[in-house]
């Protein structure tokens, strides 16, 4: 009789192997006790106490976890010999084959499996549960997209006793987490960098850094941090960088991993219509310049009584920080009555039109680069119909991605248009656009914008 035709402990008739690892084998099988199909792990080496602590612990930790984004585990037993894991079967192809099959996956595809993946890990973790090995083998697709996480064999429960595989650099290398690399013990913060190597990996077709026949020269590279960001990231690329700092303290959550990805190309909500006393602020001039690389500086309004945190102000026309612009509107003035009515005026007297003000914040940053969003906000009374963002790019910065709107460059001068689908922008409402910025000067840029309606 076959071997894929045999019985094992007594009720799981092996149908056929459909996957294999260095140490193990993963069988299609029949619980014919149950009537049901599923996927039997067979452990390739000879038995011993390292193989049945190994497939002991990966079902103990496994069953614990019940999601749906992750491969369930039923059993675990020994039979002639052989240790084997007992579980969920899911007609899935690894992550691996299907980048093999069709190349690099596009963004959207990415950010799917990365919600899905980091929901299952969240949840091991409110566990206390490390995977230590998340990467593209790890990660089942199905033909629908939906993914799992799959083998928990060098998973580790938070303050277990060690294995016996303590003491040795666990996990796959072109994945590993920068203080593993150096042999620090694996962390909750390990997982986040794994899953956004992965993440990288299926988003450009190649780990974060590369693969190397050398394993010295990929550890040296992971140690040294030497990435470079997503050339096909767009609004993916700063949380990827987040994921993938080289400070653990530094990395989000797998928590707030989810909901950093689960917030990626979600429009700006408009922001609330301002209070009579904001604009009574603005005009008597009670306001203060607040000036932050990652937070928008503009405006901020002293505290209404009852408050605890002052408010920012899109609104006068024209905001310039003390050391940095980081707003800044031009429109062109129109002749308007002259009367004590007539509307907010600049200093020299010159009545300020109606229009749209554009905001610029630096939301992500790494060595070379940052990630930055645009706001746009139509101020007027009139719907915009269409809408221009310029600036000038300030020296050694330059723009590598742009979404969400449509970029002409003259030497320094930069100017963004509205993508039509986003033109038309209501009273008071806001649409935004996003891009990369390169820069050679270590820290980023924010430059002065100017905005005008079409």
């Amino acid at each position: 009789m076959a071997f894929e035709e045999q019985l094992v402990n007594g009720r799981y008739r092996l149908l056929g192997h459909v996957g294999r690892g260095a140490m193990s084998l993963v069988w299609r099988a029949r619980d014919e006790r149950l009537d049901r199909v599923v996927a039997v792990k067979q452990f390739l080496h000879e038995p011993g106490a390292d193989v049945c602590e190994r497939a002991i612990r990966e079902a103990r930790l496994a069953s614990r976890l019940r999601h749906p984004h992750a491969v369930a585990v039923y059993d675990v037993f020994e039979d002639a010999g052989s240790m084997y894991l007992v579980m969920e079967y899911v007609p899935a192809r690894s992550l691996t084959e299907v980048l093999v099959d069709r190349g690099p996956l596009p963004r959207c595809d990415v950010l799917r499996l990365g919600r899905q993946i980091g929901a299952a890990l969240a949840a091991a973790h409110g566990d206390w549960i490390l995977h230590r090995d998340v990467t593209p083998n790890n990660v089942l697709v199905t033909d629908d997209g939906t993914a799992r996480i799959t083998d928990f064999g060098v998973s580790r429960a938070l303050g277990e006793q060690p294995a016996a595989d303590e003491g040795v650099v666990v996990g796959t290398l072109p994945y590993l987490a920068p203080e593993v690399a150096r042999g620090s013990q694996a962390g909750l913060p390990s997982d986040v960098y794994s899953l956004g190597a992965t993440l990288y990996t299926a988003l450009e077709g190649t780990p974060p850094f590369g693969t190397s026949d050398d394993p010295i020269t990929l550890l040296r590279r992971i140690t040294e941090n030497q990435l470079t960001p997503p050339a096909h990231g767009g609004p993916l690329t700063g949380v990827l960088m987040r994921m993938l700092d080289r400070d653990p303290a530094a990395r989000p959550s797998m928590q707030e991993t989810v909901d950093l990805l689960a917030a990626v190309g979600r429009p700006v909500p408009a922001p609330r219509p301002r209070r009579r006393w904001l604009r009574r602020a603005a005009a008597t001039g009670a306001a203060a310049c607040l000036t932050s690389v990652s937070v928008v500086a503009g405006l901020a309004l002293a505290d209404r009584p009852g408050t605890t945190t002052a408010a920012p102000v899109e609104h006068p026309p024209t905001t310039v920080t003390a050391d940095r612009t980081v707003r800044s509107t031009t429109t062109a003035p129109a002749p308007v009555p002259a009367r004590a009515s007539a509307g907010p005026t600049r200093r020299s007297g010159t009545p300020v039109a109606a229009g749209c003000t554009a905001r610029y914040e630096v939301t992500s940053a790494w060595p070379g680069g940052a990630q930055a969003q645009v706001t746009v906000h139509n101020d007027g009374p009139a719907r915009l119909t269409g809408w221009t963002v310029t600036w000038v790019l300030p020296g050694g910065v330059g723009v590598r991605d742009l979404w969400n709107g449509t970029l002409t460059r003259a030497g320094s001068a930069v100017t963004v248009t509205d993508a039509g689908w986003n033109a038309l922008v209501e009273p008071g409402g806001s649409v935004s656009f996003g891009l990369n910025q390169t820069t050679t000067a270590g820290r980023p840029a924010v430059p002065v914008l100017g905005c005008r309606s079409n």
